[in-house]
């Protein structure tokens, strides 16, 4: 079992201010938003609602409806020995019917829509994941950001008083021109490199506007209190969760629809199929003629119905889908070679899946040294940079000497925020990589 600490930051807080400085959002409240306001979420959402319909989509089940009707008129114009112009016919009538496919191409359907409907869902699922762990991700690299330029600002304003302190010196004849030269270059220094930070965390938090969708000024939270994980091996909670993940279910829920595909395509190319149709006809014929001017034939109607019945059963048999080479036969081939691809990618996933375990947990553990380390060199290069600043003002040390303690302070200060961004990002991508969230995790192996 491994002994991992989740964020030492004690040292970092007694070192550093808080930043609650102005409207503070949570990473629970960026995330929210993101799921509220980012484009790629609402495209999900969308893409999810189509690819519901359409594994929704019961046309199988639904019988083709056709209504047809038509009416003729005759007549004679010029007039001839059987048709004066005054007599004409007329006819109408109507057709409905009805067909619908049975058996076998339902089975195929049914099947495909309910693992397109899974793929869906798990698709939805992992565009959360995803937009979750990027909002992450960001998130706690603004905090990293804004740590650095506290540590930044600290450095300048020891900097500051180190230069403020050879001015008094150099007006006394007790510093070099060069001393004061030195002790202002390295003002300038530490002004560049807070300047380079502030920019680049101004271009961060715009990046993750838009990310997220919020708007205007906001800080963020620091990181988390110290707390300890006793964590099972890699194959331990890849038994525990690996069924679990999204990358697993994705990978069945592939081997499913594959599996779909090509009962759809044996029940199209090599099973019977069978299809019933109805269909009812009703007409009427109207003869109406006039006596005539000139023989004065007598005027008479004549008026008739009639319909019509009928039912038809068929089915056909896909003879030349068994002929290899034929079309139909090649379709089903190639599905079940998909099959065979979609099982292989399965074991291959779930062997990527353990080496993403075990690789996250070495990095948590190099990052847990790391903080250790560093959280000792901080300590060390504190301590030496204030017995350095004591020796220069008893005019025991030269200022080189105390300005390079102060740089060694200022990179141990930057490694140690480096290792603790380091370390909580790693910890995240574990619960990430299990489907766990964060409090989770923490809670289920927190050392008792």
């Amino acid at each position: 079992m491994r002994k991992i600490l989740i964020l030492p930051v004690l040292l970092m807080a007694l070192c550093f201010p808080s930043f609650a400085d102005g409207n503070v959002i949570t990473l629970d409240e960026a995330i929210s938003s993101a799921m509220e306001n980012n484009t790629d979420m609402e495209i999900a959402r969308l893409e999810l609602q189509q690819s519901i319909r359409s594994a929704n989509n019961a046309s199988q089940y639904i019988p083709d409806l056709t209504l047809t009707g038509s009416a003729t008129l005759v007549g004679s114009i010029l007039g001839n020995s059987t048709l004066d112009p005054n007599s004409w016919n007329a006819t109408a009538g109507f057709d409905v019917g009805i067909s619908m496919g049975m058996g076998t191409s339902m089975i195929g359907t049914t099947a495909a829509n309910n693992a397109a409907k899974i793929l869906a869902n798990l698709n939805y699922a992992m565009s959360l994941s995803s937009v979750e762990q990027s909002v992450t991700t960001s998130y706690w690299n603004l905090v990293s950001a804004k740590r650095g330029m506290e540590s930044a600002k600290t450095s300048l304003e020891a900097a500051r008083r180190t230069y403020e302190s050879v001015q008094d010196a150099y007006s006394a004849g007790l510093a070099t021109s060069l001393d004061l030269s030195n002790s202002e270059l390295e003002v300038l220094n530490y002004e560049s490199a807070l300047k380079q930070l502030e920019d680049a965390y101004t271009l961060s938090q715009e990046a993750f506007r838009i990310l997220t969708g919020i708007e205007g000024d906001f800080d963020v939270t620091d990181f988390p209190q110290i707390a300890y994980l006793d964590l099972p091996t890699a194959e331990e909670l890849y038994a525990a969760y690996g069924d679990n993940t999204n990358t697993v279910r994705m990978l069945n829920a592939t081997v499913a629809s594959s599996e779909a595909a090509l009962t759809v395509q044996k029940v199209s190319n090599l099973y019977p199929s069978v299809s019933l149709s109805l269909n009812y006809n009703v007409g009427g014929d109207y003869t109406h003629r006039q006596n005539n001017p000139i023989t004065h034939e007598t005027i008479y109607n004549d008026f008739g119905m009639n319909d019509t019945a009928s039912a038809t059963v068929s089915f056909s048999i896909p003879v030349g889908s068994y002929i290899p080479g034929s079309k139909g036969n090649t379709a089903v081939r190639n599905a079940e070679d998909d099959v065979a691809i979609s099982k292989i990618n399965l074991v291959a996933g779930r062997e990527n899946l353990l080496s993403t375990i075990r690789s996250t947990l070495i990095k948590i553990e190099q990052s847990r040294s790391n903080i250790e380390i560093y959280g000792k060199m901080v300590d060390l290069a504190q301590r030496t940079y204030d017995l350095a600043e004591e020796s220069y003002n008893a005019g025991l040390s030269s200022l080189s000497d105390l300005q390079k303690k102060m740089d060694s302070l200022s990179s141990a200060q930057m490694d140690l925020i480096n290792a603790e961004s380091e370390y909580i990002q790693n910890v995240y991508t574990l619960a990430f990589t299990l489907n766990l969230d964060y409090e989770s995790l923490v809670t289920l192996y927190a050392e008792k």
